[in-house]
């Protein structure tokens, strides 16, 4: 098949750059779908004009991103781009995702009581991909039996359901972060990759109910006007 075109150089972006930004822009429309083979690096490489050294390094940054999978006489295949989250949307990832039509997943990997708090540690999923690792820490006081609660759907619908309480706001601070080797393992990229640590404070109209450290694969998106 032909994904590419002849590559045009443009001057100050390496060649293997613009390869990945444009295989990336495939994946995220959809052109390049989850589990698709990618031709072989000798064909691309043909297609595009360039050596298979260039290919192999777009090639091998896209799967330190996770959107690609290689393996030695398998090839490359598409594992697909996880979805924009919008800066602007409303609380929580469940709540940002249904605004997107898509519903997601939780794995409880740790739940117990540290002092005063509550230490829920989560692995989000989307469409069956790793999207965030997520670890929230609540008052114990505010929040009694809920470790003995259903963890894997929203913690904020929780919080509203069981005990009246819900966050009304949050401060959140987002800063890049490379992958080490048990959050690469358990997001699906390889280590050193590079995610999107999330660090929030969540508050109700009391105070704070959630302080929570998020490992991000996906994207975040905010509209200006």
């Amino acid at each position: 098949m032909s994904v590419l075109g002849p590559l045009r150089r443009r001057p100050g972006q390496p060649a293997w750059a613009q390869i990945e930004a444009r295989l990336s822009d495939r994946i995220a429309s959809g052109g390049l779908t989850p589990g698709e083979r990618l031709p072989p690096e000798r064909a691309l490489a043909a297609t595009l004009g360039v050596s298979r050294m260039t290919v192999r390094q777009a090639l091998d940054s896209l799967a330190r991103r996770g959107l690609v999978e290689r393996g030695v006489g398998r090839g490359t295949f598409v594992r697909g781009a996880p979805p924009e989250l919008r800066l602007d949307g409303p609380l929580g990832l469940t709540a940002r995702l249904a605004a997107q039509g898509r519903t997601v997943e939780a794995r409880v990997l740790l739940a117990e009581r540290e002092g005063d708090e509550l230490h829920v540690r989560r692995l989000r999923t989307t469409d069956g991909q790793p999207l965030v690792l997520e670890d929230s820490w609540l008052p114990a006081d505010r929040f009694p039996g809920l470790l003995e609660r259903d963890l894997t759907g929203s913690l904020y619908a929780l919080m509203r359901a069981e005990y009246g309480l819900e966050p009304v706001r949050a401060v959140e601070r987002i800063t890049a972060v490379a992958a080490r080797d048990a959050e690469a393992a358990a997001l699906g990229v390889r280590p050193g990759a590079p995610l999107l640590l999330v660090e929030r404070s969540a508050l109700a109209a009391d105070g704070e109910v959630e302080r929570a450290r998020d490992l991000h694969r996906g994207t975040f998106v905010v509209e200006r006007r």
